[in-house]
């Protein structure tokens, strides 16, 4: 007599995580990152996980540009950077390297684009850009460290909307910029060591390299580590060394970059 085949227990679902609103994502991922992309990793793509922090880092960064650029002090030093320019351009034309009117040209140049009203235009629509941007260059550098380093199938618009609750520590530091420049009115006040150079120089790299480090780009490097973590499932320390490699690459070559606009400026 044939004994009845044993019945398989069918083996209990994997624990789904707790529904989350969008607010609720915008807001915890400062306290619990790893909870909220949990959710996205589990959920369909939510536009507004990364549509509403691109917006909310626009506008912050706008209103910090026309509050900044609106006191008396701030325009005072910008308006003692165009001095020293114009101060060089003299000497280069005295040395015979630079020609009058090609230094009549720089100064009136430089003048026009230190006016107040021109620096807020300008620099509101490159905040806006940046803010957008930003966002895609951080999914897009997730994406490739989640499938050429961690060898994990990691979906770019998951890493987007990643990306995306990251970048509200950005928003946060924004306000924090915000409150230090109008508090500490100088053309250089970031969360960071910079706040502790008196004198600031675009022209040399040891500001530029305090202006790095800054808590809220750390801060923002650890939850981004999380989020890819979470996504390849992979420890959080193995994502992180990659990130963090990542940010330092991107920190070097802004280097590079602001002190090169430094010496070309001034």
């Amino acid at each position: 007599m044939e004994e009845p085949l044993p019945v398989l227990e069918t083996p209990p679902d994997a624990p789904q995580p707790r529904a989350m609103s969008l607010a609720a994502r915008l807001l915890n991922v400062f306290a619990i990152p790893g909870e909220v992309f949990e959710v996205v990793r589990a959920k369909r793509f939510a536009v507004g996980n990364w549509l509403l922090p691109a917006v909310l880092s626009a506008l912050v960064g706008v209103g910090t540009v026309i509050v900044v650029f609106s006191q008396p002090s701030i325009q005072q030093a910008v308006r003692g950077l165009a001095d020293q320019q114009a101060k060089g351009l003299e000497q280069q034309v005295k040395a015979g390297s630079v020609t009058r009117t090609d230094a009549d040209r720089a100064e009136a140049l430089t003048t026009t684009l230190t006016q107040p009203a021109t620096l807020k235009t300008l620099l509101g629509v490159v905040v806006v850009l940046v803010s957008v941007v930003r966002v895609f260059w951080w999914a897009f550098v997730l994406w490739l460290l989640g499938r050429v380093c961690l060898k994990a199938p990691v979906n770019y618009l998951k890493t987007l909307e990643v990306a995306g609750l990251a970048l509200m520590i950005s928003v946060l530091g924004a306000f924090v910029l915000l409150l230090l420049m109008v508090n500490l009115p100088r053309l250089i006040a970031t969360p960071g060591l910079a706040v502790v150079v008196p004198d600031f120089d675009a022209t040399r790299k040891s500001p530029l390299l305090l202006g790095t480090a800054n808590v809220f780009a750390f801060w923002l490097v650890g939850v981004l580590s999380v989020g890819l973590a979470r996504l390849a499932r992979v420890p959080f320390l193995r994502a992180a060394w990659f990130v963090f490699a990542a940010w330092v690459v991107q920190q070097c070559f802004l280097l590079l970059l602001g002190g090169a606009f430094g010496q070309f400026v001034l």
